[in-house]
């Protein structure tokens, strides 16, 4: 990716920014995880472009609130925001997977 430079990078994830657009690349490492989080008021529509994901779901920014836990297929669109609650990512492969973010 020479002509992107990340603008969040870290040991699960880089975060890359199209540009012109309100759309974010991520490249996901092996067995990477997010942290709990929400979206600061902002619908996350997002695709996984290679292999699957794994979301929990949360109520709150605690891990005893999970309601939902999900395999995130390929090509389908998911979304959250924050009326829903909080989420964790997980790449639990040996695989760098990637995945296209919007936030309206």
């Amino acid at each position: 990716m020479n002509f992107l430079k990340p603008i969040l990078s870290n040991k699960s994830y880089s975060k890359y920014n199209l540009p012109f657009s309100n759309l974010y690349l991520i490249q996901w490492f092996p067995k990477a995880k997010t942290s709990i989080h929400n979206h600061n008021g902002k619908q996350c529509n997002f695709i996984v472009l290679n292999g699957s994901l794994h979301e929990c779901r949360f109520h709150k920014e605690k891990i005893g609130s999970l309601y939902k836990s999900q395999k995130i297929n390929p090509l389908s669109i998911y979304s959250i925001n924050d009326k829903e609650g909080y989420h964790q990512i997980y790449n639990f492969d040996n695989k760098i997977k990637y995945s296209i973010h919007r936030y309206v």
